[in-house]
């Protein structure tokens, strides 16, 4: 591992890093994740005890946004491939359009013709 992003893991788990961003912690695993927010969870406890600094409390909790914002896209992500290609997916990973283009036609289903009008 590049001794940078051991650096960060070890800042972020400690402590020491005034805020966590969700790039730094895009790649992460689920586990790491967890231990992240456990920490900072830990961490706005402390904070909330004494009542002081209430600077790095709001840094805190934008912070342990940021780690349900990655752990909430990387959820999604996962079901986005694992539906890829399905027939049916939920509805929350279906195109969002409007109510008309949902409903119209395929281009395949334009292109069928059915015998009657053939006929004409």
């Amino acid at each position: 591992m590049h001794i940078g992003k051991v650096w960060t893991t070890l800042c972020i788990l400690f402590g020491l890093m005034a805020q966590v961003t969700c790039c730094q912690i895009r790649g992460k695993s689920p586990n790491d994740l967890d231990i992240i927010l456990k920490n900072l969870h830990e961490e706005l406890n402390s904070l909330n005890i004494g009542r002081k600094d209430s600077n790095k409390i709001e840094n805190i909790r934008e912070s342990i946004a940021h780690v349900h914002i990655v752990q909430n896209q990387t959820i999604k992500e996962n079901l986005r491939e694992f539906y890829h290609g399905e027939k049916y997916k939920p509805k929350d990973l279906r195109r969002k359009q409007t109510r008309a283009m949902r409903r119209s036609l395929t281009p395949k289903e334009e292109s069928i013709s059915l015998a009657k009008t053939q006929k004409k």
